[in-house]
């Protein structure tokens, strides 16, 4: 359940490299194909122009060279009400291009031996296939769900939320980007859970700090929510609640870049304060140039996501919000 795949989201944050060779897409843009080899590992496909978003897959170490095609489908398969819970819903893309508000299932196929002809695990490929998705809707999101469907494309059933990160916000790209992680690929989709209990969100503050111990530029992330509408009372804490770091690569896609917390991906609970708390560690996301933006996205299963900014300049200093002109 999401839940579980909650526990991976800090430690399976990723960062894509571009393609070397453009897609190829049908004329009416439902299908597009790119070539995939050791030393092309990134497959891009892009279907913003018809309102359907971009899906990036990235291999891990690619063995042969193989051509990797995903088709657009609106017609969503079956969920697991052992995985999903009652009420979960796909979500529906309002972008520009005529998309028409549906929601939009990515189906595999290829030139390799597997099933639909996908690439096979330790014969064309070896490792975890990494997935992020990229979208433009309206739909107020309550708990983001990855949906995967291992198996044929004819009978497979969505059985798997493999989401391990996502960003709320993130312009001049579209958004919301969710990433997940899979053994081997199969049909996925965006979805909408609902949420657990009826918790309220107070606020979600960023700090720049140090750690004391080791005098490393950190950013504490605080969250409140409470049991009531009352947001001056004790917070409630919130086991369920992690975050990613994400911002924009240079080809203007939102890429999410490891985090190196010895804590994981848990908030630590501040029983004084009533405060979930959260630190984030600098290193890695101090830039060698130009000062980079970042976006703290907050998931839970109590309350929607929450996002915020902070920039970090090549002296590890920090500016809450935008990056200073």
């Amino acid at each position: 359940m999401y839940i579980r795949v909650l526990a991976l989201a800090a430690v399976s944050l990723m960062v894509f490299a571009a393609p070397n060779r453009a897609a190829t897409c049908t004329t009416d843009g439902t299908s597009c194909t790119n070539t995939v080899s050791p030393t092309d590992t990134t497959a891009i496909f892009d279907f913003q122009q018809s309102g359907n978003g971009i899906l990036i897959v990235q291999f891990d170490t690619v063995l042969t060279t193989f051509d990797l095609t995903v088709a657009l489908n609106t017609t969503i398969r079956p969920l697991d009400p052992n995985e999903f819970p009652a009420g979960t819903v796909c979500v529906p893309y309002t972008g520009p291009g005529g998309n028409g508000g549906h929601c939009v299932q990515y189906d595999f196929s290829g030139s390799a031996s597997g099933p639909n002809n996908v690439p096979v695990k330790n014969v064309d490929y070896k490792g975890l296939i990494t997935l992020s998705l990229s979208y433009d809707s309206d739909q107020l999101i309550h708990i983001p769900a990855f949906g995967h469907a291992p198996g044929d494309n004819a009978t497979a059933i969505y059985t798997e939320n493999i989401l391990t990160s996502y960003s709320l916000l993130g312009p001049p790209v579209i958004d919301p980007t969710m990433g997940g992680k899979v053994p081997n690929l199969s049909s996925v989709a965006a979805f909408d859970e609902p949420l657990v209990g009826t918790s309220t969100f107070c606020t979600l503050t960023l700090t720049p700090t140090n750690n004391p111990s080791e005098l490393k530029a950190q950013v504490e992330v605080t969250l409140k929510l409470v049991s009531g509408t009352d947001c001056s009372v004790t917070g409630l804490r919130d086991k369920t609640a992690s975050l990613s770091v994400s911002t924009v690569d240079s080809n203007s896609h939102i890429v999410f870049p490891a985090l190196k917390n010895a804590e994981g991906n848990k908030f630590h609970w501040d029983n004084k304060n009533g405060l979930n708390e959260y630190d984030i560690s600098l290193d890695g996301l101090t830039p060698s140039g130009s000062p980079v933006l970042y976006t703290v996205t907050l998931f839970s299963s109590k309350i929607p996501p929450q996002s915020m900014t902070f920039c970090v300049d090549s002296a590890s200093n920090v500016t809450i919000g935008s990056c200073p002109p």
